[in-house]
């Protein structure tokens, strides 16, 4: 079936692949993912079950568990309605907007329709089959064998990039680069229509995988390669008029984002940022993946991207013999780039300064780039096997390739533990316990592989090409099995404890911990509740400020967002009194706050705030001020408002109907006064009285106020943002003349 539908029999392979990489997820009653991480946290720390490791199978996977996941259960737990509003995090906010619940990625749709928890491992194996495909074909369309392209598929896709960062967003748009390059290349080199309507589908679903940061790296590479491959003008012009529709048709995702991006602070905050590199020394890692050891097992320096790099023993050898038996234009240029791509991930000049004078990349975190090279990696490893030929350069590459890194291990530090023991700890007789051990380990680990490297280069046996595929598939599967660890179900479940019950009633905060926070930011939405913290980006400008000033100062690192955590002083219990945070979960290990104690178990420790609001009430002053923050962390429970209103009554309001996009409130007024929503003041929110419509007016800096005449009304607050709805009309319009232009005769 292989010599008769290589093609078909690729696809096959990768699939097998990307499934035995996942397998253990797939077994009933285990999942991909380390949710296992909650239970060392509060309010489960007393009920870790019997098994669990301390932060959970893989701590480098918290954004999973703090976000993603949770975001995936919320959209699952929505549809078929649209989830366009997230009240659960930050006083509400925009859901779909934030771009990161990826709503719409096909890397999302096994979770509506599978159960749960195994969903997430199908979701893992498309993750990787994805990529793994695309570079095959890619290869394919760039003259490569069968055989080459085969190999490089595996490189791309079964690298380290993709295998570490699986859980995360950014991969769901990188694993559509091969497509996007192999749709390019046929647009800028072959007439038609239908590589134009390829190119554009592609370009819109990469701007659903939920990243948009990642979306500029990869049409900026992309573009680069349309400059690389173009025979002419036309060629480029139907490769613009290809990403543009695509675009278009991406709108329903892209207009909601872009409303929420100028309606937040992360361009501010972003824009006098200390520019991200690597350590130089993480260059070790593109031979030595454990030199600093996995979060599964131990490590010496925590951070992802240090494993992001490795390829192969095999694809880097080949690489080289690509460049030395014979080194095109082609081969030197993607070369190049992957190299240039490097140089930017650890901060070499002139390349990382010239790239940040470049709009876009100038706010980005430009050390994920380390993609384009692997993927330059795997494309000229192709090459290099289709390439091999004797020569007198194959045995000094072979002996380079493999001392190399020896020697910049041994000078990072890699003679510092027994021999004996490190030999046990590479080939998994014993689990490592003392981090002085990793670096000798993680050499042991390559010396082999590379030997059978260069055995094969320099020998050239009979069936090369399978012999050559299977060892970089072995080496690659060693290095990236359990990064994504599968954990039982019951173990990535927690309950739902009795102080957690103690914060169903309006919104809370969860204040101590260490390195997390106690039921860490976004985790309540599993359960129903309101968590006046967050993770999400961008974040709603106000929000922010009052956050940033009153709540939790920023990272000087700026490493995480400051609403991931509270505190409980005077000012940030009114600020928090703002968003109706009526109660406080603390550890239970922790100094006790100087607040009332609603409840006080082996969980945790719920307080009262004595400076909360009510979720919804009547304003019958104001204060007219042009600093609504300032005001509202002095004043009383007047309207602060920018322009006068009139205000002279009083009375009382209720919630009657409060779903995501639609919130009813039952007032009775005497004289003219303001209903107040304790929620986020957000554009897209509109306002009815008693059926009619009335402005929502912003008032304690970030919440919603309605003024009402005296008497009893009922105010209705509506989520229905223009952005989306002239989004999703632009994009079906252009799905529709997309399908008209493929279709017509």
């Amino acid at each position: 079936m292989a010599a008769r539908r290589p093609v078909f029999a690729a696809a096959l392979f990768y699939a097998l692949l990307a499934v035995a990489m996942v397998a253990p997820a797939l077994i009933p009653g285990h999942t991909l993912a380390s949710t296992d991480l909650l239970w060392s946290l509060a309010p489960w720390t007393a009920d870790t079950p019997p098994g669990v490791p301390p932060y959970g199978s893989n701590y480098e996977l918290a954004d999973a568990v703090a976000y993603f996941q949770p975001a995936l259960e919320y959209t699952r737990s929505r549809l078929p309605e649209m989830p366009l509003w997230n009240p659960h995090i930050e006083g509400g906010r925009p859901f779909h907007a934030s771009i990161q619940p990826a709503v719409f990625s096909p890397f999302s749709w096994p979770a509506y329709v599978l159960p749960f928890w195994w969903s997430l491992g199908v979701i893992g194996a498309l993750k990787l089959w994805v990529p793994a495909f695309g570079t095959f074909l890619l290869a394919r369309a760039l003259g490569q064998s069968h055989a080459g392209a085969l190999l490089a598929g595996v490189v791309a896709g079964f690298g380290l990039f993709h295998v570490v960062w699986l859980a995360w967003p950014l991969s769901s748009v990188w694993a559509w680069l091969p497509w996007l390059l192999l749709l390019t290349d046929r647009v800028v080199r072959r007439p038609g229509r239908l590589p134009v309507v390829g190119l554009a589908v592609v370009v819109a679903v990469q701007y659903t995988g939920g990243h948009p940061e990642t979306s500029f790296h990869v049409l900026a590479a992309t573009l680069a390669f349309a400059l690389l491959r173009m025979q002419g003008w036309r060629g480029l012009l139907r490769f613009g008029i290809g990403a543009l529709a695509g675009t278009a048709l991406a709108a329903a995702v892209l207009l909601p984002f872009l409303e929420l991006l100028y309606h937040s602070s992360d361009l501010a905050n972003r824009k006098d940022r200390e520019p991200a590199r690597s350590p130089l020394r993480y260059l070790l890692s593109v031979a030595l993946p454990d030199f600093w050891g996995r979060p599964t097992q131990l490590v010496s320096e925590p951070f992802i991207v240090a494993r992001a790099f490795y390829a192969g023993a095999l694809p880097l050898l080949l690489a080289a013999c690509a460049l030395v038996l014979k080194p095109t234009r082609e081969r030197l240029i993607i070369a190049a780039a992957g190299a240039v791509a490097l140089t930017i991930v650890v901060g070499v000049e002139p390349f990382f300064t010239l790239i940040h004078l470049v709009p876009g990349f100038s706010m980005a975190h430009n050390t994920r780039l380390a993609i384009i090279a692997l993927l330059a990696v795997a494309l000229l490893a192709g090459w290099g096997l289709d390439s091999l030929r004797p020569s007198r350069w194959l045995l000094p590459l072979a002996v380079g390739v493999l001392v190399l890194p020896i020697v910049g291990g041994f000078a990072e530090g890699g003679l510092r533990f027994p021999l004996g023991d490190a030999l046990a700890s590479a080939w998994g007789f014993v689990t490592p316990t003392d981090p002085a051990v990793l670096p000798l380990t993680s050499m042991l680990i390559w010396v082999p592989f590379a030997l059978l490297a260069g055995v094969l280069v320099v020998k050239r046996p009979a069936h090369l090409a399978t012999l050559a595929v299977t060892l970089t598939v072995l080496d690659l599967f060693r290095a990236g099995m359990g990064q994504n660890p599968a954990i039982p179900v019951d173990h990535a479940t927690v309950p739902f404890t009795p102080a957690m019950r103690e914060l169903a009633n309006g919104r809370f905060v969860a204040v101590g911990g260490e390195l997390l926070t106690p039921l860490t930011a976004n985790v309540g939405m599993r359960f129903g509740l309101h968590d006046a913290r967050g993770y999400d980006y961008p974040t709603e400008k106000r929000y922010d400020e009052l956050w940033r000033r009153a709540v939790n100062p920023p990272d000087p690192l700026g490493l995480t967002l400051p609403s991931v955590r509270a505190s409980a002083g005077p000012e940030a219990l009114r600020a928090l009194g703002l968003l109706n945070v009526t109660r406080i979960l603390q550890p239970p290990d922790e100094p006790a706050l100087s607040l009332p104690r609603v409840y006080a178990g082996p969980d945790a420790v719920v307080y009262a705030n004595p400076r909360a609001t009510p979720r919804t009430y009547v304003a019958g002053s104001e204060r007219v001020v042009e600093d609504q923050l300032t005001a509202v962390l002095e004043s009383g429970p007047e309207a602060v408002v920018s322009e006068p209103l009139g205000l002279d009554g009083s009375g009382t309001a209720r919630i009657t109907r409060d779903d995501p996009e639609h919130v009813a409130v039952r007032s009775d007024t005497r004289g003219r006064a303001m209903v107040v929503l304790a929620d986020t003041y957000f554009p897209g929110w509109k306002a009815t009285v008693d059926g009619a419509d009335a402005p929502i007016i912003r008032t304690q800096h970030l919440l919603r106020g309605v003024v009402v005449p005296a008497g009893t009304h009922t105010v209705e607050f509506r989520y229905a943002p223009l952005s989306w709805r002239i989004g999703w009309i632009v994009s079906l319009l252009t799905a529709l003349a997309l399908v008209g232009v493929a279709w017509r005769r």
